[in-house]
């Protein structure tokens, strides 16, 4: 399961995220022959998903990316010196909408990297951010300070599932309950609040679409 995702209590459209990404991101900073496409799911709800999670409304935001990486190394930088570099994580430009929004919660998890990465933005600063890497990396950052375990003694999240789980538990300030099961298909209940809508292709072949496709929309339900 591979996806990039922005979780957000504010209503989303294709449009203000892709308005959102183009201030982000310059032309020249995006990668040759690569397409990225948004999708926008919402509003849902926690509850709708999982015993005990709140009844507020949210909006999520996937990113896909079709032919590798969307940034090039010059984009990557740049988002980097934004304040990205110094969490020691992967730059997805999905970060950059939560930057720009002030608050949310981004998830970025990849089966291929063995990847889960978790960030809390709040009053537009990270507050809070955990990943974990082949289960021989462990990176946390508490808003300032950023503390590397390679590899770590011990990891309370125990693994990828519960780096996910952790960062949900951040965000919404209020525990979620999942049992065995549901713990163990959790990047798959995530990744699919996303993942089953047609991505609007934003950037075609290394440039911006313009106009944009035509938005992916939809309601996630439990």
């Amino acid at each position: 399961m591979e996806f990039a995702q922005f979780h957000s209590f504010e209503p989303r459209s294709v449009d203000s995220v892709t308005a959102d990404l183009r201030r982000a991101v310059r032309a020249a900073h995006l990668r040759r022959r690569v397409d990225l496409g948004v999708v926008v799911a919402g509003p849902w709800r926690p509850a709708d998903l999982w015993m005990g999670g709140i009844e507020r409304l949210v909006w999520s935001v996937g990113l896909e990316s079709r032919g590798g990486p969307i940034l090039s190394d010059a984009g990557e930088a740049e988002l980097g010196h934004a304040g990205l570099a110094r969490r020691h994580a992967p730059i997805h430009p999905v970060e950059a909408l939560a930057i720009r929004s002030g608050e949310g919660l981004v998830v970025v998890h990849s089966d291929a990297a063995h990847l889960a990465y978790v960030a809390v933005y709040r009053q537009r600063r990270l507050a809070w951010s955990l990943m974990l890497q082949d289960r021989v990396r462990l990176v946390r950052c508490d808003g300032q300070v950023v503390q590397v375990a390679e590899p770590p003694r011990f990891v309370p999240e125990g693994d990828r599932a519960g780096v996910l789980l952790a960062g949900l538990h951040q965000w919404l300030r209020e525990p979620i309950t999942v049992d065995d099961t549901e713990r163990l298909t959790l990047a798959d209940t995530l990744g699919q609040i996303t993942g089953d809508l047609e991505p609007s292709w934003i950037v075609r072949d290394g440039s911006w679409a313009d106009p944009p496709g035509e938005p992916g929309v939809a309601r996630a339900s439990g």
